[in-house]
């Protein structure tokens, strides 16, 4: 293996440890073991936002959910701000537990960083991490329509 590929190893390992330590200061996730939340920020790309940036669109397919590991995201219906979301926040995982479109939009209020997981690695890690399965679950119980809006 040269240099350079044990080098863009080592930066790779890192960062997922600086993610999983991150995850770790959540109370979201505190039944996680160390071991789970490496799994999570193996799958998951970590994304950066300068400044107000579109997570979510109302109305369209969900592909990804996300994980807020800084900043806000405003959650709109319509012209509508309904709720805003913080730092170790589960975002658009219920439409895509449930294989529906997005009712509503989320979007960072400035700069944030977040997670984001790709519907085939959310799927690997709920039949992986019964833990994760459980979390977003709950995440999804709460953020579920009661004749109101759901945030996801």
């Amino acid at each position: 293996m040269s240099d350079r590929v044990k080098e863009a190893a080592a930066a790779k390992e890192e960062e997922v440890q600086a993610v999983a330590r991150r995850l770790r200061e959540f109370d979201t996730f505190g039944k996680f073991s160390d071991n789970d939340l490496q799994r999570i920020a193996r799958a998951a790309h970590r994304i950066s936002t300068a400044g107000p940036w579109p997570l979510i669109l109302e109305q369209t397919p969900s592909h990804a959910c996300y994980i807020l590991l800084s900043g806000e995201a405003g959650v709109y219906v319509g012209q509508d701000r309904v709720a805003v979301v913080g730092p170790g926040e589960v975002i658009g995982e219920s439409a895509l537990l449930r294989g529906k479109l997005r009712n509503a939009t989320v979007t960072t209020t400035g700069k944030a960083e977040v997670l984001h997981v790709e519907r085939n690695a959310l799927d690997r890690l709920l039949n992986e991490i019964p833990a994760l399965r459980e979390t977003m679950d709950a995440t999804a119980a709460r953020h579920a329509p009661e004749k109101t809006v759901d945030p996801s």
